[in-house]
């Protein structure tokens, strides 16, 4: 019982002094940018899926984590960027640069339009209402067949090297996906860790006090929805030059179970789990499909139970829990001008977070200080 309560615990951010945090930093971009050219096509193509995974996930980690909104309905945003990119190459020639910005604002005014409504919902209300969106998906894009290609799908052919960078295509896709995801991570980042993400948290946590205290809820939450809207749009873009192929079987109900595990698996309302989420979520299926085709489906729903009864915080707080009393005893100046060769770390307790559960039905609630 005191392993189980130690994993339940939330975790503070790991209190590295600053050079440690610039040079783990420096290393792991190195380390992305170097690793696609030694290796094989297929690798490279695994690696991007976890890219594409990340810059969806940040999204809805900020809605999911840190607003406490559930949205099971950002499939139907990944593939509304995905055939948007599919058809702007194929049928009108767009330039494939320009299908970022146009998948972005698309998604994000879709996004809000379709949030302004939906989100006067809370808990298990919201989550059946954006899971429509996901069960719709699918024949929505059947519907559509002269836009779609309907069950056809569309082939996709864009993104080629320039020839003056000697790169193979699935290695140029992987530094667009690198590139993508590094930008996205920044911002979210930025967002969560700042006076947004505070006021984030206190619509979370305390909707009717944050509004007193004058955070207009409605238009914070409604925005939020719409830039995880945006992003997961871009996420869908770089799906469709990465797999080359857009098809309405790829956005049903299992891709969006696969972003909610991502995002649970990670770590609800931690930047840096969605990571770790990518990674689960494109290789454990991989590995489980060797044994049996149906285990995928199986892992996801013990990896859904498993984290959410017992590891709360995600695959991110276990690393906190084993890294915490070796980093608090590394030397160096750290946040906030403070220098310690033996610094205490930062303790739950001390950051006053509150414990996780599960509220209102399948209101999903990760109470842990944003900065990490």
């Amino acid at each position: 019982m005191t392993i189980l309560r130690q994993l339940r615990v939330p975790r503070a951010e790991l209190d590295a002094p600053l050079w440690l945090s610039r040079t783990t930093v420096v290393l792991v971009v190195l380390v992305a940018a170097v690793a696609p050219l030694i290796s094989a096509p297929y690798v490279n193509f695994d690696r991007s899926m976890v890219l594409v995974y990340i810059v969806v996930g940040l999204g809805l980690n900020l809605l999911t984590g840190n607003t406490g909104q559930i949205s099971l309905g950002h499939g139907f945003f990944f593939a509304l960027g995905a055939y948007l990119s599919a058809v702007l190459v194929q049928n009108h020639g767009v330039a494939y640069p320009l299908l970022f910005p146009l998948a972005f604002a698309v998604c994000y005014a879709v996004g809000y339009l379709f949030g302004l409504p939906a989100l006067r919902l809370h808990g298990l209300q919201l989550a059946l209402a954006t899971l429509g969106l996901a069960l719709v998906t699918p024949a929505v894009i059947k519907r559509f067949e002269h836009v779609t290609d309907g069950q056809a799908g569309i082939n996709v052919f864009a993104a080629e090297p320039p020839a003056a960078t000697g790169l193979e295509r699935d290695q140029w896709v992987y530094y667009l996906c690198l590139a993508v995801a590094l930008l996205a991570y920044l911002v979210v980042r930025r967002l969560a860790a700042g006076r947004i993400g505070r006021s984030l948290i206190a619509i979370r946590d305390y909707e009717a006090v944050a509004t007193t205290l004058g955070v207009p809820a409605t238009r914070t939450k409604t925005t939020v929805f719409a830039l995880s809207a945006a992003l997961a749009g871009v996420g869908g873009v770089l799906y469709s030059l990465v797999v080359q192929y857009v098809g309405p079987e790829a956005f049903g109900l299992p891709l969006a179970i696969a972003f909610i595990t991502m995002i649970v698996v990670g770590g609800l309302a931690t930047t840096p789990g969605v990571v770790f989420g990518a990674f689960f979520v494109v290789y454990v299926p991989q590995w489980t499909a060797e044994i049996n085709q149906s285990a995928a489906g199986i892992i996801y729903g013990a990896a859904l139970i498993l984290f959410i009864f017992v590891l709360p915080y995600g695959v991110l707080s276990l690393v906190r829990l084993g890294l915490g009393p070796l980093v608090a005893r590394i030397p160096g100046r750290r946040h906030g001008g403070r220098a310690s060769a033996h610094a205490a770390p930062r303790t739950a307790r001390s950051l006053r977070v509150p414990a996780s559960g599960v509220h209102d039905a399948g209101h999903i609630e990760n109470r842990e200080d944003m900065s990490g």
